[in-house]
């Protein structure tokens, strides 16, 4: 999959605005502006880095040959398996604190649930 190349600089700007705009209409003028920064910067490091650099160019969407997709492939399966460690940790610390385990509880059915979904999907489609 190869992108627009403004595509992505773009769609930073657009979260910068929706993290940054909510924090200004409180008043916390700062804080917005800092949202707005952090992702204008990176669509900028994006923007000029895409061409030299494969990690990059990967995060801007240029997916173009099979070995590309599968490295985007591995890091979205490790970073699912990192996140639900995490949320599992959570999990358990809650219950041995004694606090409120739903959050962490409800994430992990989200996850196990759509995992499984997509396993059933994936293995009828071939």
């Amino acid at each position: 999959m190869t992108t627009n190349r403004w595509f992505f600089p773009a769609f930073c700007l657009l979260l910068g605005l929706l993290l940054g705009v909510p924090f200004m209409l409180r008043g916390e003028v700062v804080f917005g502006l800092v949202f707005v920064g952090i992702m204008v910067g990176y669509a900028a490091v994006l923007l000029l880095t895409r061409g030299r650099s494969e990690a990059t160019a990967m995060l801007s969407g240029e997916l173009g040959d099979e070995r590309r997709r599968l490295n985007e492939l591995r890091a979205r399966g490790v970073t699912a398996h990192v996140l639900m460690t995490i949320v599992l940790g959570g999990f358990f610390v809650q219950i041995w604190r004694g606090e409120d385990y739903l959050p962490f509880a409800a994430l992990a059915a989200a996850a196990g649930v759509s995992y499984g979904i997509a396993l059933f999907y994936f293995s009828r489609r071939g």
